[in-house]
């Protein structure tokens, strides 16, 4: 897997960009627009969310001008939004594909006017009308352009410009799409077999669904239960949903933006193993996990905008964690509210939603304890030598001490065996030598003064400051 926007990952040619061979997720980047001599960016049957960026038509940077792109190539994505008429300026535009999108709205009549995709198309009059770019919604086309069959009464199933359907079809019903997520998600292996929901029972009966009074699902509750799977785009169609509670499951794929059509307001998918990014257009949506509504704790403008509306507030992004796998809004003035913080272990980096991490902070570094453990057996060997050192210096410092007492102590020495003139202002008499003269003493301390020498010693007294004792350097 490859995260598209964070790491620019692609294949670069002289006047071409594409994505490399293995998926790609994330959002387009805006650094597009710094290709000036970008005639190709082919995209396709990948895994990007979010919008198309303007920069792509504007390009980027002071002075910028529109790119000089013969070929955009952006089918089969999960891109939202609509389509804009920006994309009409490029000069040199000769092939737009959108297909295969969630994208929104209509084709705007400048785009149509240009006669895009006349080559795929192998017909002028196609090429000339809007459904050559895209099929319009509620349509059924096998490549998502024309020809296109419009699909009047299909209870809203082709919502999107150019989706990709053989045929016309009607609507799923709640049994079936609570049917093909039990199945996705391997629901006849959940961990507690009184959650195993019967094919085309009633929703209302099937524990952890909770419906209105008319019978609408408004809220899905399966906690720690193993689901295992991808979180299918058809929850997008439970019209009456609030609540989508899947904590600490092993739920895989990415999140699907079709959930922005649902009146939620609490989305828990915290400790699964969902990727990408959350899609731009469920980070603007309001009332998620509390998302774009100031606690009434708080006065008017105390919020920022960006943490008022922020994709954290759905699920912390990857590389981030928090203890309920979001960000939060302070309830009250003066509080810090809860936000997500890096981590750096294996399971944070890949997944979104992340409600723990191994990672320890030391010193405000973060420090992955994997690096800590074989850390701690590298430095086995440098512990004990160390051990070692310490224990030898302990042992001459004993014997120090016991020559020190075993010497007979003098007038001058203290009773700890510390001689006074080593630590006080005391006279200290030193031995030096001077001429020889005849008035001196019979002292044993002339024993070995030779008359020839000329000199004999002779006791001084001189005053040293006063210092502290120190002890015996340790190695």
């Amino acid at each position: 897997m490859i995260y598209f926007c964070a790491h620019l990952l692609a294949i670069i040619y002289p006047s071409c960009l594409g994505a490399p061979t293995s998926p790609v997720s994330g959002t387009i980047c805006n650094n597009f627009g710094n290709f000036e001599n970008l005639q190709g960016l082919f995209l396709e049957h990948n895994r990007l969310v979010g919008t198309i960026p303007k920069s792509i038509f504007r390009g980027s940077g002071l002075g910028a001008h529109p790119l000089p792109l013969v070929q955009l190539f952006l089918e089969q994505n999960s891109l939202s939004g609509t389509l804009n008429e920006g994309l009409a300026t490029l000069p040199n535009l000769k092939e737009l594909y959108v297909d295969g999108n969630k994208l929104t709205g209509v084709v705007p009549e400048p785009l149509c006017n240009l006669e895009l995709n006349d080559i795929f198309l192998n017909s002028t009059e196609a090429a000339q009308r809007c459904d050559g770019i895209s099929c319009p919604v509620n349509c059924a086309s096998r490549e998502g352009v024309a020809p296109c069959t419009p699909c009047p009464n299909d209870g809203g199933f082709h919502r999107y410009m150019g989706q990709h359907d053989s045929e016309c079809r009607g609507g799923m019903s709640e049994v079936e799409i609570l049917d093909l997520f039990f199945e996705q998600t391997h629901g006849d292996e959940w961990l507690d077999l009184t959650y195993l929901w019967e094919k085309g029972s009633a929703t209302c009966q099937r524990k952890g669904v909770e419906c209105n009074a008319a019978g609408q699902v408004t809220k899905i509750t399966l906690q720690s239960l193993g689901l295992r799977g991808p979180l299918i785009l058809e929850l997008g169609f439970l019209s009456k949903l609030q609540v989508l509670d899947l904590p600490n499951n092993q739920l895989t794929g990415f999140l699907p933006s079709d959930l922005r059509f649902v009146p939620l307001n609490h989305l828990d998918i915290r400790g699964s193993r969902v990727q990408g990014v959350v899609p731009p257009l469920l980070c603007i949506k309001e009332g998620v996990n509390g998302n774009g509504i100031r606690p009434p704790g708080m006065p008017p403008g105390s919020i920022d905008f960006n943490l008022l509306y922020a994709c954290e507030n759905i699920a912390c992004p990857r590389g981030t964690y928090s203890s309920i796998g979001r960000a939060s809004l302070p309830e009250n003035e003066g509080e810090d509210g809860i936000h997500c913080l890096p981590c750096y272990d294996d399971q944070a980096t890949f997944y979104m939603g992340r409600a723990h991490c191994t990672d320890v902070s030391i010193a405000g570094l973060q420090i992955r304890t994997d690096d800590i453990r074989r850390g701690l057996v590298k430095s086995i060997p440098v512990i004990l030598v160390l051990a070692f050192l310490a224990m030898l210096s302990r042992i001459r410092l004993y014997h120090r001490k016991s020559s020190a007492s075993a010497t007979p102590r003098n007038e001058n020495s203290d009773s700890d065996g510390v001689r006074m003139s080593q630590r006080s202002s005391l006279p200290l008499q030193l031995w030096t030598s001077s001429p020889v003269d005849d008035e001196y003493s019979d002292d044993d301390w002339t024993a070995g003064y030779s008359e020839s020498e000329g000199v004999r010693p002779v006791k001084r007294s001189i005053e040293l400051p006063q210092r502290k004792s120190r002890l015996p350097t340790v190695i």
